[in-house]
């Protein structure tokens, strides 16, 4: 039997069935799942607001999404970009908006980004 993903409440109940192939958190009132090979997101009701049609997708982020369908990316928000070993942000348009000078960098969420260098961990803004 093939695993399935859904969402329960603090107290354990399930608000959301288990349908869905993956799943991830929900950001910005939205979660990614998978069906049929194929991620859309859900709101926190459960009802499917972007049909699943795309190859792979990340966490919504200052209102944007990163998505590859065919094989190409064709929405960029405000995200990651590596550039000589070292990780800096782009916004929708591709242009670099912190330049690159990480060791590691994760999605803004809530207008800060957690970032590594010298082996140390903080949080930046815009």
């Amino acid at each position: 039997m093939a695993k399935k993903y859904g969402f329960i409440d603090k107290s354990g109940k399930v608000v959301i069935e288990l349908q869905f192939d993956d799943a991830g958190y929900f950001s910005e009132g939205l979660a990614r799942v998978e069906k049929d090979g194929k991620w859309g997101f859900i709101d926190k009701s459960g009802k499917m607001v972007i049909e699943p049609q795309f190859d792979e997708v990340s966490d919504f982020s200052e209102g944007l999404a990163q998505v590859i369908k065919g094989g190409k990316w064709v929405y960029e928000g405000f995200t990651q970009v590596i550039k000589g070993g070292k990780w800096g942000f782009i916004d929708k348009n591709g242009k670099v908006v912190i330049e690159p000078q990480f060791d590691h960098a994760r999605d803004f969420n809530e207008g800060l980004a957690q970032v590594e260098k010298d082996s140390k961990w903080g949080f930046i803004d815009k």
